[in-house]
């Protein structure tokens, strides 16, 4: 395993890349997921990807509690999350895992976040897991350094 990003500046071969990057993070601007529901939701996706980078930026980013952080890949037997949470972490779940004999997000997942998120919030949800679907190439391929963003590491 390389310990090297294997890609110096992505923006160097294909400027778009700094612009969609740009938008992509703006997604929840309004604030209207709560920033811990947001990073817990990276931090498990990240876990799903087997991606050190997105895991070791969720941590860095994280302003919850040790307990809280430790248990997201057990978050379904963990009494640390709410309902919206967990609401969350199942669509993320859903999202990120593939499912080779059905469908990944079924109409009943649906509604039971529907009990917990606002047609709003399960927008902005989406939104914030196509952020990470944009990013997901670029970590796996590219192997940025853990613990640098993507804007500090490829500024050349």
């Amino acid at each position: 395993m390389s310990t090297y990003p294997r890609i110096e500046n992505p923006v160097q071969h294909l400027p778009v890349v700094g612009e969609i990057a740009a938008a992509v993070n703006r997604v929840n601007e309004e604030g209207v997921l709560p920033k811990e529901l947001v990073n817990i939701v990276l931090l498990r996706v990240g876990q799903i990807l087997g991606s050190s980078y997105f895991t070791a930026r969720q941590l860095m980013d994280a302003a919850d509690t040790p307990e809280r952080i430790g248990a997201v890949a057990t978050w379904r037997t963990s009494p640390y999350f709410t309902g919206a949470e967990r609401a969350a972490l199942a669509l993320a779940e859903a999202v990120h895992t593939p499912n080779p004999t059905g469908e990944r997000v079924t109409d009943e997942l649906v509604e039971q976040a529907r009990e917990h998120l606002s047609d709003k919030e399960i927008v902005v949800l989406i939104g914030v897991l196509g952020q990470i679907g944009f990013f997901t190439p670029l970590a796996l391929i590219g192997n940025p350094k853990v613990g640098v963003s993507f804007a500090e590491q490829w500024q050349k």
